[in-house]
């Protein structure tokens, strides 16, 4: 990122979320892991399009886990080359409008598939891509579309306090949240919000209870996000009983956008994960952000409180020889 320098990048970010000269520092430091190609095109002397690309040996695949076995000593061997923002699950593909999207895209895609075959990937990938973008005639045939499964969720923030976001809510879900708080206050659950992540080790414990419930795929950056909290504007959300932190979620923001990520839990101490949503979308309600992402799962809690699904869990993909070719046609 310092090789290129904030004005040439933010001028092309144009205040979209997550994709700002201090997000991408801040994924540079968490993904320290991961080498970053960034494919920018100028027309005139000033930018005009992007593509921010990362070499990735551990990816979280959604697949089950006998197949994360067995193909992660391959993507060690021959990395991913991914087209996304870091940690955001937005797209890192930012180009110009028509006529010029065409002759823009096919530039990106052909300097990339040098890139891949320079760091021999095994892969090319764009995902976390909007239903607009899949469906651009630009694309070559030879890329294979994948829905990623569990979209994202997201809410558009249009109220000026939580009071009067509460008071739009359905009649039962008020009731719901007012014995939510009942008990929160009765098990002397404690919400607090830090600009430091002070316990690592905890917050990365709880964060692993999760992943093991749900057969998630471990989070390889999740020490990275925590250690370098304090480079992006975001909050460590704490949920505790006592002294005891018995859970954590991180608040992101960048542009206009909040984002919840690392989410940590106790097993078997309920309301905990209320307790930290309500106070994200608080948050999100006092910093006056535009959009709200949560994240998958829980959906119809979500739909109660007001998210919607998020449309861009599509990924295209494009093998960099016959074999990697082969491997995506077995798998779709």
């Amino acid at each position: 990122m310092e090789a290129i320098g904030a004005g040439a990048w933010d001028a092309l970010a144009a205040r979209q979320p997550f994709q700002s000269y201090q997000w991408y520092a801040f994924g540079e430091r968490a993904m320290a892991d991961c080498l970053p190609v960034y494919i920018i095109l100028s027309l005139d002397g000033r930018p005009a399009a992007r593509a921010t690309f990362w070499l990735v040996r551990e990816e979280p695949l959604p697949v089950p886990s006998l197949a994360q076995f067995l193909l992660r000593p391959l993507i060690r061997r021959w990395p991913l080359l991914i087209c996304r923002s870091p940690l955001s699950n937005s797209s890192g593909l930012i180009l110009p409008e028509l006529p010029l999207r065409r002759t823009a895209l096919d530039t990106i895609l052909s300097a990339a598939h040098d890139e891949a075959r320079k760091f021999k990937a095994s892969f090319l990938i764009f995902d976390f891509l909007e239903q607009d973008q899949l469906h651009w005639d630009d694309w070559p045939s030879r890329f294979t579309h994948f829905q990623i499964p569990g979209p994202g969720t997201c809410m558009e923030i249009r109220w000026q306090s939580f009071d009067e976001y509460l008071n739009q809510l359905s009649k039962n879900e008020r009731k719901h949240y007012k014995r939510t708080r009942k008990e929160i206050e009765r098990m002397g659950l404690r919400v607090n919000r830090q600009v430091s992540v002070s316990d690592v080790e905890t917050a990365e414990a709880l964060a692993h209870n999760v992943e093991r419930r749900y057969r998630n795929a471990p989070n390889p950056w999740l020490h990275g996000m925590f250690e370098n909290l304090g480079m992006v504007n975001g909050t460590w959300l704490t949920a505790t009983i006592g002294n005891r932190l018995v859970g954590s979620e991180l608040v992101l923001h960048d542009g206009n956008a909040q984002i919840h990520g690392a989410l940590g839990l106790e097993k078997d101490i309920p309301y905990t994960y209320l307790a930290l949503g309500y106070e994200g979308i608080r948050l999100a309600i006092e910093k006056k952000m535009r959009l709200l992402r949560w994240g998958s799962g829980a959906y119809d809690l979500k739909r109660r409180l007001g998210f919607e699904l998020e449309n861009n869990n599509n990924a295209l993909i494009a093998g960099r020889d016959f074999c990697t070719r082969l491997a995506i046609k077995l798998a779709r």
